[in-house]
């Protein structure tokens, strides 16, 4: 029995359409660009967009000390995070950028990563990343940066609450240092 040619070529595009699904649907899903950028953002920019503000080093300041059971509450509370940021010194971009010693720079800075346009905005727009602004940014994404890429909370399962936003903002202090 013979197939004819146009049910093999409607397989091999359904087949190819499934594939190409299957290949972007990570990318649309969690709203990312696959491709990387050579874009480094130079120190005088860095400068510029911090001109006229006054912030502390927020890595000088020394952090309160907490129980081993309130770190480990506070990892925890990052784990979501992790898929997507690094907080390591030289750390890769992942989903998201790399966001060691975040505190105290411009938002969108972070070399080698493709923001989305909603982020380049809101860098000249004046956002600078500081313990108020993260955490206002994990307790409602879309409403400091509007139409961001970043997917969070999680759509399923997970429980957002202000602990658990503290405990994010407070680790990425701690651990981005």
């Amino acid at each position: 029995m013979s197939i004819p040619v146009t049910t093999r070529l409607l397989h091999a595009f359904v087949l190819l359409a499934f594939l190409g699904l299957a290949l972007y649907f990570p990318y649309w899903w969690f709203g990312v660009v696959p491709i990387g950028s050579d874009a480094v953002v130079p120190q005088a920019e860095i400068d510029r967009l911090l001109a006229g503000t006054n912030l502390p080093d927020y890595y000088a300041e020394p952090l309160p000390a907490v129980s081993e059971a309130e770190l480990a509450a506070q990892k925890e509370a990052f784990t979501w995070c992790r898929f997507c940021h690094t907080l390591e010194a030289g750390g890769e971009n992942r989903v998201g950028p790399n966001l060691h010693r975040i505190y105290g720079k411009p938002a969108a800075v972070v070399s080698r990563f493709t923001y989305s346009d909603a982020f380049l905005r809101a860098r000249e727009s004046g956002l600078v990343w500081t313990p108020e602004t993260m955490a206002a940014f994990v307790a409602d994404p879309a409403a400091v940066v509007p139409h961001n890429r970043m997917r969070y909370p999680p759509m399923i399962g997970y429980e957002a609450s202000a602990e658990r936003n503290r405990r994010i903002v407070e680790y990425l202090l701690r651990t981005s240092r």
